[in-house]
């Protein structure tokens, strides 16, 4: 981790003495994560890269008040969340309706249905997380999602590594009880997570 904050630290001096070049470093080893927050804020997957694209040129602007005695990580992630935030509010909730497919273009080839169900699932848990508290939503998206350590995870959101694993294990067990309780089909008795 203490690798990550260097070469991050290195970069921001550089862009900030015009470096354009490690400017492109830094969305390369963030667009990823920032991709991450617009999805799990609710940002429309085909709306994500505009997203991802609007926070880097926030990060750009703004460069000269982050403040080195913090990870970069932890400043991005919370330009991210603010700006896909105020997004969010800016363009208002839109309804998203689920068409059904007609049955005759429906794929019946083996392991389609399997593919069907694994991607119902993977939707009834993203919209079950999106009503966990934010403190264990984020740390089960950086964890599970982002794929970071708990030691990354913990700097990303200003927290000792314990509260970071205390986060994750009551967000999992909330996010448990709202999918038994919401979806006994799916993830009741045999069904587990």
């Amino acid at each position: 981790m203490e690798d990550r904050t260097r070469v991050d630290h290195e970069l921001v001096t550089r862009v900030l003495a015009g470096d354009s070049g490690a400017f492109d470093a830094l969305v390369r080893a963030y667009q990823r994560l920032v991709a991450g927050v617009a999805w799990r804020y609710g940002v429309p997957a085909g709306d994500v890269e505009d997203a991802v694209s609007e926070v880097f040129v926030k990060v750009y602007t703004n460069l000269h008040m982050y403040r080195p005695d913090h990870p970069f990580a932890t400043w991005l992630y919370r330009l991210a969340v603010n700006h896909v935030l105020d997004r969010g509010r800016r363009r208002g909730r839109r309804e998203r309706g689920r068409t059904e497919m007609p049955e005759q273009v429906v794929d019946r080839s083996p392991g389609v249905e399997q593919r069907i169900e694994v991607d119902e699932r993977a939707g009834l848990v993203r919209a079950a997380l999106a009503e966990v508290p934010e403190r264990y939503r984020e740390a089960i998206f950086l964890v599970y999602v982002e794929g970071m350590k708990v030691e990354e995870a913990s700097a990303a959101l200003g927290v000792p590594s314990g509260t970071l694993k205390t986060r994750l294990m009551r967000g999992r067990e909330a996010l448990r009880r709202i999918l038994v309780r919401r979806h006994p089909e799916h993830f009741g008795g045999d069904h587990a997570l």
